[in-house]
């Protein structure tokens, strides 16, 4: 175990042998850590994944650098159909612990070699999430088209069988409902939700051996039950059928006459006027397309033209009110000459480079630049930290945000979040946390982030799906589902 203040390895005892600082809270934390994990463990052995992932979540809630748990509790998500969980689980341990026998770099490098993994992904949560609004809207035939198309894509997927089964449930079809329970158990033996539910209608809780294919889970029609074919209608008179005989004769024959001489005669008149016609229109097609080819030649030229004006324009005058390339170089430089790099930075963004006539100003704005952009970011960050220590948020967050557009830097990027965490604007600094955790390499700064990002991130989506799966069904089951 390593200390939690100097990060030196730690003694049997629970004292630091380098700094003398007492980690017995630590020790008891990764102690009980490895008691849930032992207890996920066993239940995954069992195939109780159910059991397995709540058992691993609370090992990862006392320490959240368990490799070992983490990385099962990926092998749970994927056995369960989320592959999506899986792969932030393992990515989450291959950054957090980056050791190479740690099996979660084999089970990333796996799936970013196999793109097709990840459309499989994004395609059952698109068609899930869609499944679960059409649910929320009580169009549950739609819903059930969706939800469908899922498990062909994931057949595994737990969450989806068991949103099948409320469907199925809904509709009062309790045998299809049945059905899916059994193929929810089928992954997931000890499923708590799916045997609670397929006792309530009267199912077998026994597992079941095989999965039964959605698409041949087809709710019975009840609309044709008490359909009978209609009587045919028998004339009484039976002599009158020689009548009817020879009206069908005698209009076969006339059906006939019209075919052979009127149509084809007619045929021919319209034929010869519809070519006449059809030549009309395309010689006046033709003539139309040449002026609109010879228009947008035009427009074409005149855009190419405008744009070029524009752009001098801006350099030597400015646009809408604002300050020329040429007046912004010159603010920039005289900034510059006076040390004062933030205000010469904010000059220089307004200036495109490409944009600038001769190389003498590309050169003196390329040496403005190198200067100026990583002075003026180190002193903004400087001045972030100031305000967001004083509890001035609006101004940190200004701030950074500021240094991060003159040198992009994952600290900047790490304090950007915070401060949205701490104004709680947008979504809390998720975005910028699991930018972080996907691309840093600074394994202490993806840790801190995964400790304020990924995991709330996790939550809400689990939580919102919850509470989609389990409308109109009692309150208990919503709070399982």
């Amino acid at each position: 175990m390593k200390c939690i203040k100097c990060g030196r390895n730690v003694g049997a005892g629970s004292f630091c042998t380098a700094c003398g600082f007492d980690n017995k809270h630590i020790r008891k934390a990764v102690n009980t850590a490895n008691y849930y994990y032992n207890a996920g463990l066993e239940k995954a052995q069992m195939h109780d994944l159910f059991g397995a992932e709540e058992m691993l979540k609370k090992a990862l809630s006392y320490n959240k650098a368990h490799k070992d748990a983490r990385n099962l509790l990926g092998l749970v998500y994927q056995q369960m159909g989320e592959k999506g969980k899986a792969y932030i689980q393992w990515k989450i341990s291959e950054n957090t612990n980056s050791v190479e026998e740690n099996v979660a770099r084999l089970y990333v490098k796996e799936m970013e070699e196999h793109p097709a993994v990840f459309d499989e992904i994004n395609e059952t949560a698109k068609k899930f999430n869609l499944a679960l609004s059409y649910a929320k809207q009580g169009s549950d035939d739609l819903a059930m088209i969706q939800i469908k198309k899922v498990l062909s894509i994931t057949p595994n997927f737990v969450r989806g069988h068991l949103l099948f089964a409320l469907l199925h449930m809904r509709a009062g079809d309790t045998e299809a409902a049945k059905i899916d329970l059994n193929n929810a158990l089928a992954v997931d033996p000890y499923n708590t939700t799916a045997r609670r539910y397929l006792q309530e209608i009267g199912g077998n809780t026994e597992q079941p051996d095989t999965i039964v294919p959605a698409e041949i889970v087809k709710p019975d029609n009840d609309n044709l039950k008490n359909v009978r074919p209609v009587d045919h209608y028998e004339d009484p008179n039976k002599e009158t059928w020689k009548q009817f005989v020879y009206m069908l004769i005698g209009l076969a024959i006339g059906i006939v006459a019209m075919f052979v001489l009127v149509i084809p005669s007619v045929k021919a008149g319209v034929s010869v006027e519809y070519n006449k016609l059809k030549k009309q229109y395309n010689e006046t097609v033709d003539e139309k397309d040449a002026e609109i080819s010879d228009l947008k030649s035009d427009k074409k030229k005149l855009k190419n033209e405008n744009a070029d004006l524009k752009k001098s324009l801006k350099v030597y005058e400015g646009s809408d009110g604002e300050d020329s390339m040429y007046d912004c170089m010159l603010k920039a430089n005289i900034a510059f000459q006076q040390s004062d790099y933030v205000e010469c930075s904010k000059y220089l963004l307004k200036v495109d480079k490409d944009e600038l006539p001769s190389d003498t100003a590309k050169d003196l704005y390329s040496s403005m630049k190198e200067t100026a952009f990583p002075s003026a970011a180190s002193q903004l960050y400087e001045s972030g930290m100031v305000s967001f220590n004083a509890n001035k948020f609006e101004d940190a967050l200004e701030d950074f945000e500021t240094s991060y557009k003159y040198e992009e830097s994952y600290d900047t990027l790490y304090q950007v979040g915070m401060c949205y965490k701490r104004l709680n604007k947008g979504d809390g600094g998720k975005e910028y946390f699991y930018k972080i955790i996907r691309e840093c390499d600074d394994r202490e700064l993806v840790v801190k982030a995964a400790n304020y990002g990924l995991d709330s991130l996790v939550g809400d989506a689990e939580e919102a799906a919850k509470k989609a799966a389990g409308q109109d069904t009692t309150s208990e089951a919503t709070t399982e589902e």
